[in-house]
């Protein structure tokens, strides 16, 4: 990064980091993809702060997943099965009849 707060590439961090969630969710179009690539690559503190955004997802994802009770499930196939039971016994064949 320059002393003007641009990197080498042109690009400023502040435009880097507007797009790091949707690069790191892999929403970004290949020229946009391209452009992140190579602004991370040149400048130390944007690929600490991606890098750390990384991490952070995965312990989001790895821990705070919590799995519904059974009694819950159990409930949800109950009512599931009604509602298929009542639309083909109307004769509709299908939930949006």
């Amino acid at each position: 990064m320059n002393t003007d707060g641009k990197c080498v590439d042109g690009a400023t961090c502040q435009e880097a980091l507007v797009q790091l969630e949707a690069y790191l969710d892999g929403e970004l179009p290949g020229e946009q993809l391209e452009e992140i690539r190579e602004h991370l690559a040149a400048c130390y503190p944007c690929t600490g702060r991606a890098s750390f955004d990384e991490q952070l997802r995965a312990i989001v994802r790895r821990d705070c997943v919590e799995d519904a009770p059974a009694s819950l499930l159990d409930r949800i196939q109950r009512v599931l099965a009604d509602d298929i039971d009542t639309t083909t016994d109307r004769g509709q064949g299908s939930l949006h009849g």
